[in-house]
Formats: structure tokens, C-alpha cells, sequence
């Protein structure tokens, strides 16, 4: 039976569609749904091959009506033409530095074959493999891929945000096979409260094993006694903060504050559910950041902070909160450990909201504000704020219902149409329904921090912030006349998840033994990558070991050297920082493996530096690096011996001698001005200076640039 429901918070007019499905749990306790008509589990692309060639070919295509690949080789174009191979193409185009590196495959030789589907595989993997020209052939097979795929019973007909056949949707069932949520992790619900003792959400009788936040100090301690401190007592599963609230629908709570945050209006209960019902207990729904089974359930925890309450509004009844409740909440949220807090609302700012807000960002809490369904590009105050997370809603084909606020000012996009989800009607928990509305986008946001934070807890709120609005699926070509105003795109909790990888950073030079001298420019060299790439670049100096460091400068992006004029003061054990940042904020570093000689004042004579030296040999890196004309050499010797100094192009051909003499120890330094034996200056490239000295041999690289 459906029946029609409609619900205002704060002037939002939500019509929904509820489905009064009332839940008999000693029935539905081991309801299971399974996959109807499963893939296969395995077969080969019937029409195409991979091929690993020797050597790289130029394919052509003749204008013949058969269309066959033609490379130029005489076994290849013949096989081409025996298999009907209309496809000759390169499997990894533009990689460029694939042979470069010793211990990598040459991707540049890998070629996709699309064949006549007459032929077996087999035989074209044969034939071409018997070619002089193929190193190796491989099949293409094709897997499912594996997803975690909950009993609850509404999940396969009626979670299309968690999973959508046109995969709309968030990608739940990828991200559950990494992270489903963890314990741990608190996520603050500011609402018309929850009905904890709903089994989709507290588990069984005393409701204190499921996805509910137990404050366990109260919990276990005296009865009307603080028994934390905070300032509440017997806040054992949250607090109630309406006081006062007029007018009132029969039968709701509003007059006193306690410790009592049931939901007899349903709307919290229905954006909770969302957040975090009990996934894979075979109960009701699937909660997006619901753990995985019950006794006890391991999800993310919901903090139950009721704010909202029934009124009456033209014969009907609606949903209401006050903003000296919403600001209450949001400090006792983030006082009581919250990662995340949904604000399924309209906002002003009043009451305190503001202050609050700027509470829960210092301690590093991420706040989620529902757009509004006005379908207005005017945002609330939650919405002018740049340090708020503004959340619009789309429907199952990733297309912005009518209703749905937008403008410049919101941050990410979120299934809001014919959401399910558990329901309390009238505190009775055992309802779900399917609600429509930004109340039911922003909730899919605050849980994907939830997750976020489980997968990886030393992520701050910045860096969650930029990976949900950095990993999408973008929209904007699915909604004409919106571009822009939709946030950067739908959520995708999969990719995100598998965006939390931080830049990985390698110190090239100095990393150990090198010679350095003050007022020396030495070029700094480092190696770093990351899977979304490198914004920028913090490079940091120590002279006690990395027990502390100094900073020397920022760089945008990632350049990979940086020419340093050295400074003091001298010390034996100093080291060099890298540290790079990625486009949502992680950061990966790396410092010097060991400690590089101290740096020492200079005195130049002719084409020696010398100074008081200790007793190390060393081969210091050429400055400036690159350089056009003349670069120096520097290098220190343990003791008094034979010196020869020579420069080689890059085809090991040696272009020049620049010592070749006995030496007394300590640093010297050697001057070249780009000229070979014959005083010719030598073309732009790269060259490398080799130093002998008794048992110590060492060769570096430098660029000359004309």
C-alpha cells in the first residue's frame, strides 16, 4: 500500500512517495535476493588478439573492399590477410618512456588484432606467434568483476542509487569490496531525529549493536549523573535538542530537551537510513556506509541529534528545525568526536549557525548542506559558504529533477529522486519509504566522507572535501542549460576511495656523501608521480640529521630539480626534504637516505675551492645544472693521491680530460667551459664527468644548453 506523505524543513516543500511497507523482521531476518541470470565466469574476446612485436611497424590500411591492415612485413601482412585483420593498432599509444627504464616491458610494442570471428582464437594466436617478427601472442579474457552484493531485500529492486543497471548511481557495490565503513568513524546527524530502535539501524533489543552512536560513559554509568563531562546528562545515544517548539502535529515532542532524539516525523530516520541502515543483515535496505552484517553491526556510526519536529501547515503535516538547534548540534557533534555532519535543512544565519560553523571547521569537521528544492539558483547560508560542502540532487538518469536548487555555489551532485530508506511514521520504526528531495542527495555525501575516513583515518577534512568533489562522473552534457551549475559531477564513492594515494616521492641528489659549499647553486633533484598528478612542491632543509627542518622554497607543480644557492650554517649532518602535493591536498615526501658533507665557506684560487675538509671523497653535483658555457665540478678527496677527471658524450665518447694529476686532499674544484680536446665547444645534450681518485670512482650527469 503507498500512501502520500509530504514534509517541509525549513520551507522546503518535499512531496514523496512512501511506501508503508510495514516490515515484519521475524520474516524478512533471513530474506535473501540473489543474482538472477549471472555472467559468465570467464571467456576470450572471440574477434581479437594481443601481439607483442620485435620491433615497431607503421600500419596502413589498403581502400580495397576487405579493408586489411597493411604493416609492411611481409609474415604480418600475410597473416593479416589470411585472418581477415581489419584492425592493426598500437594496445598503449603515446608511451613514450615505456623502454627507458631497464626493469619495464616495452609497451610501444604491444599491437591489438581485430580478426574475421570465423576463425578460432586459438588458431590466430598460433599462426601469429609462429611469425619471426611476433615475440609473444596473448588471448583477451574477459572476467566479472567482483561486487559486494547486500540481502537486504528493497537493494536489487529498489537501491538504484547504490545500484543502477545504466550504472547511474554511486558505485556502492565497487567500493564495498575495499571499505563498507568503520566503527570508528562518527557521523553527526542533525534532524528530526532517529528511531534508534529501528533493527535496520540499532540492531536487536537493547539496540546498542548496530550503526548507531552508543555513548558508552552514560551508557555504563549512574543515572542522572554527567557521567562524560560534556555537559549532558544520560546522552547515551545522542540528545534531543528541540525545547519550545511550536506549533506541534498531536502526539510530537517538543517541549522539553533530554536525552530522548526518537524521530516521530521520519524524515531523520530516512536520511540516517541512507548514511549508515545495517548493510547485509537481511533486513529492509542497504546503508551506503552501513558496515557489512550485524551482532554487532560495523558500520559508521550515527550521531542522533534531533533538531526537527511535526508541525501542522494547511492541514498538513511538515518537518521544521530551529537554528539555535542546528548551531547546539553542530558543537555537540563536534565535540563528540563527528567526522561529518548532515544538514538535510534550510539554513540561515542566525541563532548561532554561523559560529558553529566556523567551530566545526577549525576542528577539522566536514559540514554536508542539502542544496534546497526551490529550483532556484539562489542558495541559503549553508550555500554561500565556500567551506560548506553544497549538495543538488539527480535522478536515476543522472539528470537534474525540476525541483533541485543550482548555481556556481554548489560543490557535487547526488542521487535525490525516489530514494528508500528506512522511515519512522509516527516512531514507528519498522517503515521504509521512498523520499525525493536534497535531504536525500546530501546524505549519500556526508556517508562518502564516512567512508573516506574509514579507508584511510589520517585524511583531514580538506582533503575528503577534494576527494568527493574531484572523483565523479561528470553530467553536465546529460543536463543542457546547467553546465557548471551543478557541482564537478555525480559522486562516485568507488573512484574516490581509489583516489587516496598520495604522491610518491624519490631524493635524486644530495641523498648522501655529496660536498657542498655556501654560496655554492647546486641544482636540488628529486623523481615523483601520483595517479591525479602533482600541483606543487615543498622543498625543506635540515642540519641536524631531519631532527628539525628550514624551509627553502615552493614551487608550482612539480619540476623535478631546483638550482639552490647553499647556505649555512656548516654542520656534518645535514639532509634535503621533498615534499609534493597532489590535486586533493595528500602529500608524499622523501629526504636525503643519509647525511651529505656540511657546507664550508670557500676561498677561490684559481680553479680550486678549498677549505677545512673532512676526511670523505666525494663527487659533488656540477653547478649551475643545466648550464650554457661554463659549469664547476666540485669534489673532495680523503688524502693525497692521483686525480683524473674526464668528460664522455652520450655515447660514451670521452670529449675532454680536465685533470689528470696528483692532488692533496680536502675539496677542490674544477672548472669547465663546454670545449673538447681541441678547444671546439661541444653541441646542447647531456655529458657525464667521470672522477678517479685511488679507489674512489664515480661518475655524474649534466646538461649543456646552447
Amino acid at each position: 500500500m503507498r500512501k502520500l506523505i509530504i514534509i517541509s524543513l525549513a520551507g522546503f516543500i518535499i512531496f514523496f512517495s512512501a511506501a508503508q511497507a510495514q516490515v515484519d523482521i521475524q520474516n524478512t531476518k533471513e530474506v535473501y535476493i540473489p543474482f538472477t541470470n549471472p555472467p559468465p565466469s570467464f571467456y576470450y574476446v572471440p574477434d581479437r588478439i594481443v601481439a607483442k612485436l620485435t620491433t615497431e611497424v607503421r600500419v596502413t590500411e589498403d581502400n580495397t573492399e576487405t579493408a586489411i591492415a597493411i604493416t609492411g612485413n611481409d609474415c604480418l601482412d600475410k597473416l593479416n590477410k589470411e585472418f581477415g585483420v581489419t584492425v592493426f593498432k598500437k594496445e598503449f599509444p603515446d608511451t613514450e618512456c615505456s623502454a627507458l627504464v631497464e626493469s619495464a616491458p616495452n609497451l610501444r610494442l604491444y599491437y591489438i588484432l581485430k580478426f574475421d570471428m570465423k576463425h578460432a582464437v586459438e588458431q590466430v594466436l598460433e599462426a601469429y606467434s609462429e611469425c619471426a617478427t611476433v615475440e609473444h601472442t596473448e588471448a583477451i579474457g574477459v572476467h566479472p568483476v567482483y561486487e559486494s552484493i547486500p540481502n537486504d531485500p528493497y537493494f536489487l529492486t529498489d537501491q538504484w542509487n547504490f545500484y543502477d543497471a545504466e550504472d547511474n548511481d554511486v558505485d556502492a557495490t565497487d567500493v564495498w569490496d575495499h571499505e563498507t565503513g568503520d566503527a570508528a568513524i562518527i557521523l553527526g546527524l542533525l534532524d528530526t531525529g532517529l528511531q534508534y530502535n529501528s533493527r535496520d539501524l540499532g540492531g536487536t533489543s537493547p539496540y546498542t549493536e548496530g550503526n548507531v552512536w552508543i555513548n558508552w560513559p552514560e551508557y555504563n554509568g549512574t543515572p542522572g549523573f554527567d557521567d562524560d563531562g560534556n555537559g549532558y546528562v544520560d546522552d547515551w545515544v545522542g540528545w534531543d535538542f528541540v525545547d519550545g517548539a511550536y506549533p506541534l502535529w498531536p502526539g510530537e515532542d517538543g517541549n522539553t530537551e533530554d536525552n530522548e532524539p526518537t524521530d516521530f516525523n521520519g524524515h531523520g530516520t530516512h536520511v540516517g537510513g541512507i548514511m549508515g541502515a545495517i548493510t547485509n543483515n537481511g533486513v529492509m535496505v542497504a546503508g551506503l556506509a552501513g558496515g557489512w552484517g550485524e551482532n554487532p553491526a560495523n558500520g559508521v556510526k550515527i550521531m542522533a541529534c534531533r533538531i526537527g519536529w511535526s508541525a501542522p501547515y494547511g492541514g498538513q503535516e511538515v518537518g521544521y528545525v530551529r537554528m539555535d538547534f542546528a548551531a547546539q548540534a553542530i558543537y555537540y557533534a563536534v565535540n563528540n568526536g563527528a567526522t561529518a555532519i548532515n544538514c538535510s535543512w534550510g539554513s540561515s544565519n542566525t541563532g548561532g549557525l554561523g559560529a558553529a560553523v566556523n567551530y566545526a571547521v577549525a576542528h577539522g569537521v566536514l559540514v554536508v548542506a542539502a542544496a534546497g528544492n526551490d529550483g532556484s539558483s539562489y542558495p541559503d547560508y549553508l550555500g554561500t559558504r565556500d567551506d560548506v560542502l553544497d549538495v543538488c540532487a539527480t535522478n536515476s538518469s543522472d539528470v537534474k529533477p525540476y525541483w533541485s536548487n543550482y548555481g556556481t555555489w554548489v560543490d557535487i551532485a547526488a542521487p535525490g529522486v525516489d530514494i528508500i530508506s528506512t522511515y519512522s511514521y509516527h516512531y514507528n520504526p519498522n517503515y521504509v519509504a521512498w523520499i525525493s528531495g536534497t535531504s536525500q542527495a546530501a546524505p549519500h555525501a556526508t556517508a562518502e566522507a564516512g567512508i573516506l575516513k574509514s579507508y584511510a583515518d589520517t585524511l583531514t577534512r580538506s582533503q575528503i572535501e577534494n576527494l568527493i568533489v574531484t572523483y565523479v562522473d561528470t553530467i553536465d552534457h546529460l543536463n543542457p542549460g546547467y553546465e557548471g551549475l551543478l557541482g564537478s559531477g555525480r559522486i562516485n564513492v568507488f573512484k574516490a576511495v581509489d583516489g587516496v594515494e598520495a604522491p610518491l616521492v624519490t631524493v635524486i641528489q644530495p641523498n648522501g656523501g655529496e660536498v657542498l659549499y655556501i654560496g655554492q647553486v647546486y641544482t636540488i633533484m628529486w623523481e615523483a608521480s601520483d595517479n591525479i598528478g602533482i600541483v606543487s612542491t615543498t622543498i625543506e632543509y635540515s642540519v641536524d640529521g631531519g631532527s628539525s627542518w628550514m624551509h627553502i622554497v615552493d614551487l608550482p607543480g612539480n619540476p623535478e630539480e631546483y638550482d639552490w644557492t647553499v647556505t649555512g650554517p656548516p654542520s656534518s649532518t645535514c639532509r634535503m626534504k621533498v615534499i609534493c602535493y597532489d590535486a586533493v591536498g595528500l602529500s608524499g615526501w622523501d629526504m636525503s637516505d643519509d647525511d651529505f658533507c656540511p657546507p664550508y665557506k670557500t676561498v677561490v684560487k684559481g680553479f680550486a675551492i678549498r677549505g677545512t675538509m673532512p676526511d670523505v671523497f666525494a663527487l659533488s653535483q656540477n653547478s649551475p645544472n643545466p648550464f650554457n658555457a661554463n659549469t664547476m665540478i666540485g669534489f673532495s678527496l680523503a688524502r693525497d693521491c692521483h686525480v683524473r677527471l674526464d668528460i664522455f658524450n652520450l655515447l660514451g665518447r670521452k670529449v675532454a680530460t680536465l685533470t689528470n694529476e696528483k692532488m692533496e686532499s680536502g675539496p677542490h674544484s674544477v672548472f669547465w667551459n663546454g670545449t673538447d680536446f681541441s678547444g671546439n665547444p661541444v653541441g646542447s645534450g647531456i655529458y657525464f664527468y667521470h672522477l678517479k681518485a685511488d679507489e674512489f670512482d664515480q661518475t655524474r650527469k649534466m646538461m649543456l644548453i646552447k
